[in-house]
């Protein structure tokens, strides 16, 4: 994170903040720690703190279910909203509750894959039946976001077929960022009176970005009945995991008419 700074003033007789006021922050030469991060297609933002000291908070806010949060005052919160509500936690040092409250969003960038570049908030918070409260303000600001990991596979025209009745396809990956490559696919053949061969593959590659990968990969029948010289339709895909935005697989895919020779 470039910057960031969350602030807590924890009213006396407050179950979560225990009546004291804290202030975190995070960027350079902090000791503190703070991440960011949107997900249900933005529906809402969630904001972890660790502090140097052992202190843990999060904010999470959100809008009424299937909405998008976007700047503005959001009233009638809770941590468990009903439809059509908006959404409030906030969990500090002591623990968490049931809560009601309100929050406040001023400015608010977001990236792909939950990446957040911005945002500048204000909430305040008190337990259900616990008339004090919490006020808070979180400001946070990080780089421009990275770009996301693009994939492109290729299969060649030309494949071949062992005396075994095996194939084996090759072909060529390209990716955006380093990434491990996985390629696989099937493929299927109408051979002699009509039978259908079958036989799916799968192989690694490394990928280094501006250089296409050469990939090959021997097919595994499964259906029993050996491919022939000749043309067989091939399904490929290729599946990678963004090293930026990790957990994000992203996939490439084609279908082609692929002749195969005898090896």
């Amino acid at each position: 994170m470039e910057s960031g700074t969350l602030d807590v003033v924890s009213e006396v007789g407050d179950p979560v903040g225990g009546g004291y006021s804290y202030a975190y922050s995070d960027g350079e030469s902090s000791a503190d720690a703070m991440y960011a991060g949107w997900d249900n297609d933005g529906n809402k933002v969630t904001v972890i703190v660790q502090g140097a000291n052992g202190d843990r908070w999060s904010v999470v806010m959100g809008a009424e279910y299937g909405e998008q949060l976007v700047p503005g005052t959001y009233t009638g919160a809770s941590d468990t909203p009903a439809l059509g509500a908006p959404r409030l936690s906030v969990s500090g040092t002591f623990y968490g509750c049931e809560s009601e409250g309100s929050f406040t969003i001023d400015r608010m960038v977001l990236g792909p894959r939950g990446y957040v570049e911005s945002l500048d908030a204000s909430f305040e918070q008190n337990c259900v039946g616990v008339a004090p409260g919490l006020t808070g303000q979180v400001h946070l600001t990080n780089p421009p976001p990275p770009a996301e990991l693009t994939l492109g596979v290729d299969i060649a025209a030309s494949g071949t077929v062992g005396a075994d009745g095996k194939p084996a396809v090759h072909g060529t990956v390209t990716c955006t960022e380093p990434v491990n490559v996985l390629v696989n696919g099937s493929l299927s053949q109408v051979v002699a009176k009509g039978s259908l061969a079958t036989a799916s593959y799968h192989t690694r590659v490394d990928c280094t970005p501006g250089t296409p990968a050469a990939w090959a990969a021997d097919g595994t029948v499964t259906g029993g009945v050996p491919f022939e010289k000749g043309d067989a339709a091939v399904e490929f895909k290729a599946q990678a995991t963004d090293p930026v935005y990790g957990h994000t697989v992203v996939t490439d895919l084609g279908t082609a008419s692929v002749s195969l020779s005898k090896s």
